[in-house]
């Protein structure tokens, strides 16, 4: 009695330190993106909100550690290993360059840090499911934050001469909004022609927040969800009338803003930018010049987070990135390294849903779009110590958890239970 007094207790503070470092990733994410003024402005680690995350990231490595050990017999044995395998292969491609970590600290939690990877294990959290949805209403939450954020910068935005303005403005808090906010979406807790009006409204929103950022695959991605949604909601039969209303509206909006495009100026410049954007192609040549740079004899032990490569679109050079993180995977810890992330990835997308959860369903599509992101569809993605990443990673926890029982709620008509009670008594 007294073991499951602790257990409790022990999982009441795992639950807090977890929350509270979430809060302070999402501070952290708020001042990054109001104080970005370049592309790689939010990431300069001398910032004091960026310090102030490492510390609390290093609160979730911990949390991770004691998840794994405590949780990992509700998880299936491949999970198991590849959480494993991938924390191993990252330290020993890394064990050349952990100067680097020491140089400076906040690499740690970068892309290609070993405590990134550590930090996968935060989905074993997910065995905690009254906790776990706690922390998915935390995420609704800010979910809810960033949209009156981004809202607020784009109304602030004023002329727009090119694509950087956008994306200093709401860039990363877009992106965790486009992770994030289609799980919320396809649920169906909108009973009501209200609570319909304003999800509807919400993902064309964020809908406008990708365009606002010019990226096309993001505008497909949005399109995907959306078409989904009506799909279930049409097929329940579900506010027929309200639907048409809605399509009609966006239409007539949609017609009416590209009617007088020239008295909406912020509208007319991000059209202009997303227009130039449309032909555009940099990623094929990206990849071209990176595989004439690799060396083949690293494909397995990998070349370390220290590396770079010279890339011709990166006004400083050498550049350390790329825009295909199974690639950045092999680059720099071995194909190896790739093969059980990529097997990590997809045993979660074919893992089986025999209980038929609606929630498990909606986090295997956000876990769907994540792989092809991390081929290359999808920009500004990478696994992370980012709150995006984190609620991917508890997605991932929500799909392979075992479910030991499931509880059935029987309503019993007190009519009849009177009724027998006075026979009995008679």
């Amino acid at each position: 009695m007294q073991n499951n007094s602790y257990m409790q207790k022990a999982t009441r503070f795992l639950f807090y330190f977890i929350l509270i470092a979430f809060i302070v990733d999402a501070f952290s994410l708020v001042l990054g993106q109001l104080s970005m003024h370049g592309e790689d402005s939010a990431a300069d680690s001398g910032t004091i909100y960026i310090k102030i995350s490492f510390l609390f990231n290093i609160v979730v490595s911990f949390c991770s550690i004691y998840c794994f050990i405590i949780y990992h017999k509700r998880f299936p044995f491949i999970i198991n290993a590849c959480y494993l395998l991938m924390v191993s292969l990252v330290f020993i491609a890394s064990f050349d360059d952990l100067s680097l970590f020491s140089a400076i600290p906040t690499k740690f939690y970068s892309p290609k840090g070993i405590g990134t990877w550590i930090n996968f294990g935060l989905l074993y959290f997910a065995a905690e499911t009254a906790y776990t949805e706690r922390l998915f209403k935390y995420f609704k939450y800010l979910c809810t934050f960033l949209f009156v954020f981004n809202l607020v910068r784009i109304g602030l935005l004023g002329s727009v001469s090119n694509r950087s303005a956008a994306l200093n403005a709401i860039r990363d808090t877009t992106v965790t909004l486009l992770w994030v906010y289609p799980f919320f979406f396809l649920d169906d807790d909108d009973k009501t022609n209200i609570a319909k009006l304003i999800k509807y409204g919400s993902i064309m929103a964020l809908a406008f927040f990708a365009f606002a950022i010019a990226s096309r695959s993001y505008l497909v991605i949005m399109a995907v969800i959306l078409f989904i949604k009506l799909r279930r909601d049409l097929k329940e039969g579900r506010s027929y009338f309200l639907l048409a209303m809605m399509a009609f509206l966006v239409l007539f909006a949609a017609y009416y803003i590209i009617s007088n495009l020239d008295k909406f100026g912020t509208l007319k410049d991000l059209s202009t930018v997303f227009s130039g954007r449309m032909g555009e192609d940099s990623r094929s040549s990206q990849i071209k010049e990176f595989l004439d740079q690799f060396d083949m004899r690293k494909l397995f032990k990998g070349v370390g987070p220290s590396a770079t490569w010279n890339w011709s679109g990166d006004r400083k050079a050498p550049y350390e990135w790329l825009d295909n993180q199974y690639l950045l995977a092999i680059w720099w810890f071995g194909l190896q390294t790739c093969i059980v992330y990529f097997i990590y990835l997809v045993y979660s997308l074919f893992r089986k849903n025999p209980l038929k959860l609606l929630r498990v369903t909606n986090a295997k599509i956000t876990i769907f779009f994540w792989i092809l992101a991390c081929g290359g569809f999808a920009i500004y993605v990478s696994f992370s110590s980012s709150a995006f990443y984190y609620f991917i990673t508890l997605l991932i926890g929500l799909v392979n958890v075992n479910i030991r029982q499931v509880t059935y709620y029987q309503v019993v008509n007190e009519q009849i239970d009177n009724q027998n009670a006075y026979k009995a008594a008679s």
